[in-house]
């Protein structure tokens, strides 16, 4: 019941951004200013206080084997998210939507709420090792293959479509984190502030772009389909078969494999939406994963707590 009443949380959130794009109670630009305050200020924000303030240099060094899980995992994700991509012969921009929203989960937005119901703050070491491979891979490989994708940009390599400000976000959290730095007050108070929008404005974008999404009745296509079978079967299984060879066991375990098993990243569709990139289609398959799991959460969690 308690990873029911999170989903519902957001979806109550996603409905007044829907709202307000139905209605135009806000102006025709809004979800780009908000997209552009979530990609250049809110999302590296919360990369840094999140890592910065949890993890210490015994937890980094604790945590290897788990990162190395993790990354493997995600890299597995990534090229059997590729191959799938080709055998559907799906076009450039949706191409890359579909491989990207394939291969990262919503680990922290839906997978941190739900993980600290589930298992109590004990389990955030491990969670968090996930989220610092989820992150990292997402904003640089996700991110530079979407703004590859998009019709405004140049199509040639550029070091800041790698480096992008959520990864910078990332490197700052595990350099604070590892050498133990302490930033300013008034800067770490400025941190934490405006990393808190980063979670109620993105689902806000995703509520809008849903608009177009419900204005006609929805088409499930086999590429949709393809993709809740990857985040809610395939993902799992995947993961489960490396915490095996590895011999992971016990919370940890547990931890990773419901992390494995949360729908498509949120902040995917506000890259898309960033980029212009297919952001309707994103915005689809965020929506579509996310009201799932409002089934495959529960079920997960029965079967992990029954396990343990």
């Amino acid at each position: 019941m308690s990873g029911i009443v999170s989903v519902l949380v957001i979806f109550l959130i996603f409905s007044v951004g829907f709202i307000f794009s139905r209605f135009r109670l806000w102006p025709d630009n809004a979800t780009d200013t908000l997209s552009a305050i979530i990609i250049k200020a809110a999302a590296p924000a919360l990369a840094i206080v999140s890592i910065a303030d949890r993890f210490t240099p015994e937890m980094l060094r604790e945590s290897l084997i788990l990162l190395l899980i993790s990354f493997l995992h995600l890299a597995l994700m990534y090229f059997f998210g590729k191959g799938l991509s080709r055998l559907l012969r799906l076009k450039s921009g949706k191409r890359t939507v579909f491989e990207v929203t394939f291969t990262f989960s919503n680990v922290i937005f839906i997978g941190l709420p739900i993980n600290v119901i589930t298992f109590g703050e004990e389990g955030l070491p491990y969670l968090f090792a996930y989220y610092i491979a989820s992150l990292t891979s997402f904003w640089s490989i996700g991110a530079y293959e979407i703004a590859n994708a998009s019709p405004k940009a140049e199509k040639t390599f550029s070091p800041s479509k790698i480096f992008s400000p959520g990864l910078i976000g990332v490197i700052i959290g595990v350099v604070s984190a590892g050498l133990q730095l302490q930033f300013p007050a008034p800067v770490d108070t400025s941190l934490h502030y405006v990393s808190v929008l980063c979670v109620p404005l993105s689902i806000l974008v995703i509520g809008a772009k849903l608009v177009a999404f419900f204005q006609k009745p929805p088409s499930i296509s086999v590429d949709d389909v393809m993709i809740m079978v990857g985040k809610f079967l395939f993902s799992p299984l995947l993961m489960l078969a490396l915490l095996r060879v590895f011999g992971i066991s016990g919370l940890a375990f547990s931890v990773l494999m419901l992390s494995s098993s949360m729908p498509c990243h949120m902040q995917t569709s506000i890259l898309a939406q960033y980029y212009d990139v297919e952001s309707e289609y994103a915005a689809k398959l965020v929506g579509m994963s996310t009201i799932l799991c409002l089934f495959t959460i529960p079920t997960y969690v029965a079967i992990l707590n029954r396990i343990a």
